[in-house]
């Protein structure tokens, strides 16, 4: 059973194993949006699911949310985030812990906003340094957090709210769009970029490098491959 959880600021052995765990493009698309989108943030009641560092919600807390509600499977991801909100300034956005995957630690709270860097690379386990193995991988086709996820949007979106979330192209931007669809909500591609795929993401690829037709692309001895912020609503 997911649990609420509430965590000290003080001095936490998880400092010692998992600040090397550090932002990356996702989180940056993510990071854009809320800064060049103040208006959907300002007021908002706003929630993450897989906050993983914090930062998404640290940026909606600073832009002004009305609360930020954050969950993750780890325990120290939580911490860092308590221990993070703590420094920010007096008058900032309250925080709530839930410690569980995805939509468990949830009841039937909905949201104005909702934002997601879940684990949707398309192998069946992935290690990689300073990453926790529930960080990285997202099962045989990518999808096993990302269907669920998209599953409970229904349910915890507020009439007028928004998900914005990352999606690597090559795990089925159009998959995604039909079931989004079949339920009432719209979805639309907000930014687009592309990443580089370390060899020992390429080498854990599902279908290989070569399996992904041109969302996943080489160059010399480098791979590459096309993600994007997608963002859902009420149709």
């Amino acid at each position: 059973m997911a649990d609420q959880m509430a965590f000290s600021s003080e001095n936490s052995d998880f400092q010692k194993s998992y600040n090397v765990f550090s932002p990356t493009e996702y989180t940056s698309m993510l990071l854009g949006f809320l800064q060049e989108n103040v208006d959907q943030v300002e007021g908002r009641s706003v929630c993450e699911i897989g906050t993983g560092n914090g930062v998404v919600a640290m940026q909606a807390a600073l832009l002004g949310a009305r609360n930020v509600t954050v969950s993750d499977i780890e325990c120290s991801a939580l911490e860092a985030v308590s221990a993070s909100f703590s420094q920010l300034p007096q008058g900032t956005a309250d925080l709530r812990c839930l410690n569980g995957p995805l939509w468990q630690p949830y009841d039937t709270s909905r949201f104005d906003l909702i934002l997601a860097n879940l684990p949707h690379f398309p192998t069946p386990a992935l290690t990689l340094p300073g990453r926790l193995p529930s960080w990285s991988s997202g099962g045989d086709d990518g999808r096993n957090l990302l269907d669920p996820f998209l599953e409970g949007l229904p349910k915890h979106l507020t009439p007028e709210g928004v998900a914005v979330f990352t999606h690597n192209c090559f795990v089925g931007i159009e998959q995604t769009r039909k079931f989004l669809q079949g339920h009432g909500l719209s979805l639309d591609i907000c930014r687009e970029t592309i990443v580089h795929l370390s060899p020992l993401k390429v080498q854990a690829l599902t279908h290989g490098a070569d399996g992904y037709g041109n969302e996943v692309f080489t160059l010399g001895q480098h791979v590459f491959a096309r993600v994007c912020l997608a963002v859902a609503s009420w149709a």
